[in-house]
């Protein structure tokens, strides 16, 4: 196994929370496609518009878990990571990554508690500003509930992404940094997502790209997403997206090494 610095372990991980950022549960009924508008319209309006294309937030509520499956390649280098990733409401998540390269490399929160297991550094728990930002990164479908993920949203104007004219809109969560999604002026899909993250390795800043958007249980969800951070450009690709799944009901627990930890 190579042997793999903190500071890149850590890219792994954070680059995986990006993935699950980007996930946000994209329903789209094309039969009632909300129309384009000259003037920009309201951060409330952008959002409230997404939610409305994605099928209402009744229908998003039917979603109470998902788990993705697939890998992560760094652009030039000889480095491919294979990833299961789990999520559940409320803000419950649970990630296995692993190669060669790196070993294996275990992330999750029950919500409560925030912890990395890898190995070659070990058990660590998150706190501080990393636990925070990591579990705000994890609330489930937090676009969709953006009244409640972010205390403020505003609309700052529109600017191409691959092209295409897209809002910007700046949300900013409690005590944390601001981030700035773009949405599709025509389909309303998020595109892009720029945002800093919390970490052992300091503030770091990620931008990443959503695309090849595909019907899972008619829901579309992008099965590619492109993430420049550190330096380095991560594609990961989506192999098979399951929803509603049977969970084992201690698949969010915290690890026995995490749990010794919590102990001291």
């Amino acid at each position: 196994m190579m042997n793999f610095g903190t500071e890149k372990r850590q890219g792994f991980v954070l680059a995986i929370v990006v993935l699950v950022v980007a996930m946000p549960g994209v329903f789209v009924d094309t039969s009632r496609a909300l129309p384009m508008q000259d003037t920009p319209p309201q951060a409330e309006q952008i959002l409230d518009r997404y939610v409305e294309a994605i099928g209402g937030l009744t229908a998003a509520e039917k979603i109470n878990n998902r788990v993705i499956k697939g890998t992560m390649e760094i652009a030039g280098a000889a480095v491919k990571l294979s990833i299961t990733s789990y999520q559940a409401r409320p803000n419950k998540a649970y990630t296995v990554v692993d190669s060669p390269a790196t070993g294996k490399i275990d992330s999750g929160t029950n919500g409560e508690v925030a912890w990395q297991v890898s190995a070659l550094a070990g058990a660590q728990l998150m706190e501080g500003k990393e636990k925070a930002s990591f579990l705000h990164m994890n609330i489930f479908d937090r676009a969709v509930h953006w009244r409640t993920s972010f205390q403020k949203v505003e609309a700052a104007g529109v600017e191409d992404v691959s092209g295409k004219p897209c809002y910007k809109v700046v949300v900013t969560p409690k005590d944390l940094p601001p981030q700035t999604m773009f949405f599709d002026k025509e389909t309303h899909l998020v595109v892009r997502i720029t945002m800093t993250m919390e970490s052992q390795a300091g503030t770091i800043p990620s931008d990443s790209y959503l695309s090849d958007y595909r019907a899972v249980d008619g829901i579309l969800l992008p099965h590619k997403i492109v993430v420049r951070l550190m330096g380095q450009e991560r594609i990961t690709a989506m192999e098979s997206i399951g929803q509603n799944v049977s969970l084992p009901p201690d698949r969010f627990d915290p690890p026995a090494e995490i749990k010794a930890l919590i102990k001291k």
